[in-house]
C-alpha cells in the first residue's frame, strides 16, 4: 500500500546506504542502508572501489539511466563526513544525494521516502546534516521498530535482526531496490511515499 502526496522534486544521482563497517555489524538494525545497495550492486554483478574519501562507490544503469551506489565507510556518527566527500567527488547538490537509513520510530515492514527533514533523532542523519549544512537531501527510511523497554536505542540498533524478523527485512531490502531503479528511471515524482510491505 503506498499513501502519497504529489510534489515533483530534483532528480536524484547518487544512493548513499547508511551503516557500520565491518562483518560484526553487517546484520544489525542500523546496516539496513548498506544491506540495501550491497544487494542491489550484488544483483548488478557490480563491485565497489574505493571513493576519493571514506566511502566506497559503484555505477549502475536502468535503460541508460545512472545511478551511483555508495556506501559510508565512517561508523555512524561519522557518516557526514562521507557524505561530504560523495558531494565534492561527484560533484553536485545535497539533494541529489538520497540517504537509506534505518529508523526506529518507524515499525518493521514500513519504509518512508522524503525529499526533507528532520533527523528524527537518527545520529547518521544529524551527522549528514551537519556536514552538508542543509536537512534538504532526501531519504528513505526503512522501519526497524522502537527499542523494547529498559533496552538502551544505541544497543538495540546494533543488535542483529530477530530471526523472524528476516523475512520482513528481505521484503523492505527488496522494496528499496524497487524505489531505486523507479528512481532512476524518473518514476518517482512525489514529495512524500509511505511503502507498506506487510
Amino acid at each position: 500500500m503506498i499513501e502519497d502526496a504529489p510534489i515533483e522534486k530534483e532528480r536524484v544521482k547518487i544512493v548513499l546506504g547508511l551503516g557500520n563497517p565491518g562483518r560484526r555489524y553487517a546484520d544489525t538494525r542500523h546496516n539496513v542502508g548498506h544491506m540495501v545497495v550491497d544487494r542491489l550492486a550484488f544483483l548488478k554483478k557490480e563491485e565497489f572501489a574505493s571513493g576519493n574519501g571514506p566511502f566506497e562507490y559503484c555505477r549502475i544503469e536502468y535503460d541508460g539511466n545512472e545511478i551511483y551506489l555508495c556506501k559510508s565507510t565512517t561508523y555512524m556518527n561519522n557518516t557526514g563526513k562521507a557524505a561530504a566527500a560523495i558531494k565534492n567527488y561527484f560533484d553536485i547538490a545535497p539533494e541529489s544525494i538520497m540517504i537509506i537509513s534505518d529508523d526506529s520510530n518507524i515499525p518493521l515492514g514500513k519504509i518512508r521516502f522524503r525529499v526533507s527533514g528532520s533527523d528524527g533523532g537518527h545520529n547518521g542523519l544529524a551527522s549528514v546534516t551537519r556536514y552538508l549544512h542543509t536537512d534538504a537531501y532526501p531519504r528513505l527510511r526503512l522501519g526497524v521498530d522502537s527499542n523494547p523497554a529498559g533496552v538502551p536505542l544505541e544497543d538495540y540498533v546494533l543488535e542483529d535482526f530477530d530471526k523472524d524478523e528476516f523475512d520482513v527485512v528481505d521484503k523492505m531490502v527488496a522494496e528499496s531496490m524497487r524505489f531505486i531503479e523507479n528512481l532512476a528511471l524518473g518514476k518517482i515524482e512525489n514529495k512524500s511515499i509511505t511503502i507498506t510491505v506487510l
